[in-house]
């Protein structure tokens, strides 16, 4: 959490350290010169951070243009991993981005040169030690992939006997300097998301500076390897006893947050295989497998499942590479996405609406009819008529995350992640293997998860878990309820109440009094015009009674009349 703690920190400084002027200003005109100036001539930024604008569009229908995605995607690419990763981040927010600007950015790959071993070697020294060296029966200095963040080497360990060699391993090394750099945009980015927040309505929907909060999380993970250790070692436990998917072994002794020590495997990607045509029916459907279990069954998933990731074993297996950044569903999570499923399989659309609204988060006051009938109205469209085969589910959640974006509704970032793993292996199946029905393959992890929530044990699980909250909350009364009681004393305790709220209750209570002191006088003057009958005054002749009742009568009638009204 380092990183998280440095973007704090920079975005309390708001830009104000020379190297961060500096790199916001180079930011600032890259994003110009591929035509992003609309924004930033909106932001009240100081004289020292003002990009030069003259001679570019300004106007925001340069936003809109059909090429807008490429130009976003290559202003990324340009100012480095930071930016890469961060567009690969919003490739899976369907909720923020229109399809068109999301197809682009998942085009978006780290791979850049390689850098020499000289300057990387100082990683491994550091992790293993000067003489590394004698760990290793060979070590190839070429490396095999280099990416925005680390570049892999192949290297084959010493064997248990001597002259044996062992295991062939890939050493994940992580570029030096790049994490200061990364910690260094992020706060600028920070920066960036409050002042667009400030200067653009639909940006303070869209949760900007949240945005960066989580991709400052998720970027942590990728920073620290022994966190990807971790997550391959849990990917193993999870697949134990699916022996078709495989994940890299990992070398603990050998590994540290800058270095990954992995096992080597070989094979071809999965979209190698693709492209060259080969027939992958059998394989798709380990594939489906893997994803699902991932997704459904265990709640922990590999967040960017797409074929580059997957590697074709020579021996028929599938092999998984990158797992640094996951996504993670709690229990309660799951029960909300059952729900879904659950509704829609079963065509029950209202119930689709409730249980999206059930898992969102909501900023003020959200109208919940009309957020339902624009919910059901996309369902209608994909799911209503058409046989199970037909109903892209992942589609369908994106479509409706994105158009909650509208009724101040969004979903978690785990959600969202997971919608785009879902949107991926449908995407790939369409694809390469039009026969396959992804949600058939779906069903049975989709009915474990429903017979699981039912289970005696899961009941009783919750069972406990609930009473313990309620003992917890019990237990601590005796000890609370004085204190409130002080505090409401003292004057310590108050409500919070919106002015525009507050207006309403103090005009509505100014016109009950209103009315109580009507309702008072006409009954006052009601009584006093009865009793003036019984005084001997002399009568009046139009209406044959004292002229002091008729006056009395006639201001209660006023009243009265005042009342009803």
């Amino acid at each position: 959490m380092s990183v998280l703690r440095t973007l704090v920190s920079s975005s309390r400084a708001l830009i104000t350290g020379a190297k961060e002027v500096a790199r916001f200003r180079e930011i600032a005109r890259v994003f110009v010169r591929h035509g992003f100036g609309w924004v930033f001539a909106q932001l009240k930024l100081r004289r020292e951070l003002q990009p030069d604008l003259e001679g570019v569009d300004l106007t925001r229908a340069a936003l809109a243009s059909p090429d807008t995605g490429k130009r976003l995607v290559a202003a990324l690419t340009e100012l480095g991993p930071t930016f890469v990763k961060l567009g690969q981040i919003l490739s899976t927010r369907t909720d923020l981005l229109p399809e068109s600007i999301i197809a682009e950015l998942t085009t978006l790959q780290s791979n850049v040169e390689p850098l020499p071993f000289s300057e990387i070697e100082g990683q491994l020294i550091k992790t293993l030690g000067k003489d590394y060296r004698e760990l290793f029966a060979t070590f190839e200095e070429e490396p095999l992939a280099s990416a925005s963040i680390a570049q892999v080497h192949r290297a084959t360990l010493e064997g248990a006997a001597e002259g044996e060699d062992g295991p062939m391993v890939a050493l994940k090394i992580q570029r030096p300097g790049v994490r200061p750099k990364i910690e260094s945009d992020l706060g600028i980015l920070y920066a960036i998301a409050g002042w667009v927040e400030e200067a653009i309505d639909e940006a303070q929907a869209m949760d900007l500076r949240g945005i960066i909060t989580d991709f400052t999380k998720s970027i942590s993970q990728e920073l620290d390897f022994k966190i990807e250790a971790r997550n391959l070692e849990r990917f193993e436990r999870n697949f134990s006893e699916l022996p078709h998917v495989v994940f890299p072994k990992v070398w603990s002794e050998l590994s540290s947050t800058e270095v990954l020590c992995m096992e080597f495997l070989p094979g071809r990607k999965f979209s190698e295989v693709i492209a060259a045509g080969e027939s992958t029916d059998e394989v798709v459907k380990v594939y489906f497998d893997a994803a699902y279990k991932m997704l459904f069954h265990d709640g922990f998933f590999h967040g960017d499942l797409h074929p580059g990731n997957v590697l074709m074993l020579p021996d028929g297996r599938l092999g998984v590479l990158d797992c640094g950044m996951v996504g993670r569903l709690s229990p309660a999570m799951r029960d909300k996405l059952i729900d879904i499923l659950w509704a829609v399989l079963n065509e029950d659309l209202e119930a689709v609406a409730r249980s999206f609204w059930a898992l969102s988060i909501r900023h003020g006051h959200v109208d919940y009819q009309a957020f339902e009938a624009d919910v059901i109205e996309i369902a209608e469209r994909y799911i209503v008529g058409l046989p199970l085969s037909e109903i892209q589910i992942g589609t369908l959640f994106g479509e409706i995350v994105a158009g909650a974006t509208k009724h101040q509704v969004r979903m978690p970032t785990d959600f969202t992640m997971m919608f785009k793993a879902i949107i991926t292996t449908e995407g790939m199946a369409k694809a390469i293997a039009p026969d396959l029905d992804p949600v058939e393959l779906a069903r049975p992890y989709i009915e474990q998860m429903v017979t699981q929530r039912y289970t005696p044990e899961r009941l009783k699980q919750q069972l406990m878990t609930d009473f313990g909250v309620f003992s917890r909350m019990f237990r601590s009364l005796p000890n609370s309820l004085p204190d409130l009681i002080e505090e409401i004393r003292a004057g310590k305790v108050a409500l919070g109440v919106a002015p525009k709220t507050l207006r309403a209750w103090q005009e509505a209570t100014d016109a009950r009094s209103r009315r109580a002191v009507r309702a008072a006088l006409t009954i006052a003057c009601l009584a006093c015009g009865t009793y003036s009958l019984g005084l001997g005054l002399p009568v009046w002749g139009l209406v044959g009674i004292p002229a002091l009742s008729a006056a009395f009568f006639f201001a209660a009638g006023v009243g009265a009349f005042s009342l009803w009204r």
